[in-house]
């Protein structure tokens, strides 16, 4: 699913978005046909179970029922395109969430497979344990040290340094990564630079197409992890806009 279908079908709801893109890094290859829509609830009433379904049918999804028994809780709704995969997100303020500390419930869908992915928050603790979970997804070298450099960098850029971070898990896979807000730091892709290039060049890939194309875009979140074959990966989300 591409993001041009994305943008042209959420559009059809007529209510403001917030427009995000990434880039996807695997081992010599970068995945750039990404992008996410994010909206508020309301954006599918009057009927939201409905509007639900059909918005994610429109995107390609067979099934989005798993999400049903969540969607009264939920303040948020968002909308993924990554190539193949189509992704639709409910978000939960604390009080209303449906497990402790989940953030975001994914269902994300290729073809006729369909799963749920969980976005656990582990803000709270201490900053040394977020290390300790990093340590424990990304082997050592490279990728491990650009993915500790964004942390210390959320960390140094939230008010409270306290870096947001999310522990995310496939209920039907062994996919996992961790997925760290940078956008309280406030920076550039072009002063990210020293960290992003590292990254890329982690996975055996050039930064500088990247880099040069939208230095001022701002630096969102990166995510890092282990896809369902155990291969690594990166995404550097970016630029986001209201449309």
């Amino acid at each position: 699913m591409t993001v041009s279908r994305l943008l042209a079908v959420t559009a059809e709801l007529g209510a403001p978005r917030i427009f995000e893109r990434s880039v996807k890094l695997s081992a010599g290859r970068v995945a750039a046909d990404r992008g996410l829509i994010s909206m508020d609830k309301r954006a599918l009433y009057p009927g939201p179970r409905g509007t639900l379904a059909e918005t994610c049918a429109a995107l390609g999804c067979p099934d989005s029922g798993a999400l049903d028994p969540y969607l009264r809780q939920a303040q948020s709704v968002h909308f993924g395109a990554d190539g193949d995969i189509g992704k639709c997100y409910l978000e939960f303020a604390p009080p209303q969430a449906p497990l402790p500390n989940l953030v975001f419930l994914a269902l994300k869908w290729r073809g006729s497979d369909v799963r749920l992915n969980h976005y656990t928050s582990i803000a709270d603790q201490p900053h040394r344990e977020k290390q300790r979970l990093i340590d424990a997804l990304v082997p050592d070298g490279p990728i491990r040290a650009a993915t500790h450099a964004c942390l210390q960098l959320a960390r140094d850029g939230d008010p409270d340094e306290e870096a947001v971070v999310l522990h995310v898990t496939d209920c039907r896979s062994a996919r996992v990564s961790v997925d760290i807000s940078v956008a309280d730091a406030k920076v550039t892709l072009a002063v990210a630079a020293h960290i992003l290039g590292p990254l890329f060049k982690a996975f055996e890939l050039d930064p500088s197409g990247f880099l040069d194309a939208k230095p001022n875009d701002r630096l969102g979140h990166v995510a890092v992890g282990k896809d369902g074959a155990g291969a690594m990966f990166a995404a550097i989300y970016h630029g986001a806009r209201l449309l």
